[in-house]
């Protein structure tokens, strides 16, 4: 899966987001864990 990082000033979290479809989001206070949510939502 490809995905883009983006940081939440205003949070403080970072998003991962599914490049081929934008309504995958994982959301997380380090990328690791926006990635690890993402990828739960995935599967």
């Amino acid at each position: 899966m490809t995905y883009k990082i983006q940081l939440d000033t205003e949070t403080q979290q970072f998003l991962a987001i599914d490049v081929a479809n934008q309504q995958h989001i994982g959301v997380g206070s380090t990328i690791e864990q926006a990635v690890a949510s993402l990828n739960q939502q995935a599967a």
